[in-house]
């Protein structure tokens, strides 16, 4: 009779349990079809922080901030989305989600006049900050040997 309880309790638990969640890449950065395996895809997401992004003004009417994302591990240069937050004048800016140089360790996002020129102090003064979503590849699988680079923070 215990042995039927736990086998209960063990198939309720099982029954229970979410799926693990799917993620699926339809078309790589360079909009080619991936050749890597889905089960080697991770979504990395991050700020570089309210009221801590170092910004760099790089021309009257532009500022750039790096952002880094060495510990996702990507092998390969990911899909990326960002957006611009702050407490003030942030949403008047142009740039905020075009980021470039994209590789797989970072990439620079560019913040360009609308209206009120950006300035370190009016970045730092209202907290700007760069959030971002990544999706990637960690691994890799050739000729029937993964490859991979598991980064842990």
């Amino acid at each position: 009779m215990m042995m039927l309880r736990i086998a209960i309790v063990l198939c309720a638990c099982i029954i229970a349990t979410p799926a693990m969640p799917y993620i699926k890449m339809i078309k790589n950065a360079s909009g080619a079809k991936p050749t890597q395996p889905e089960f080697c895809l991770v979504t990395c997401a991050g700020s570089t922080g309210a009221g801590t992004t170092k910004w760099a003004v790089h021309s009257a009417d532009k500022m750039v901030t790096e952002v880094d994302m060495t510990e996702c591990g990507f092998i390969d240069t990911p899909v990326v989305t960002t957006s611009l937050s702050g407490s003030g004048w942030h949403d008047l800016q142009k740039g905020t989600s075009a980021p470039w140089s994209i590789t797989k360790t970072g990439f620079l996002l560019a913040v360009l006049d609308n209206g009120k020129a950006p300035s370190e102090s009016l970045a730092t003064e209202n907290k700007w900050h760069v959030n971002w979503i990544a999706v990637g590849f960690f691994c890799d699988y050739k000729d029937g040997d993964l490859e991979s680079k598991i980064v842990t923070p």
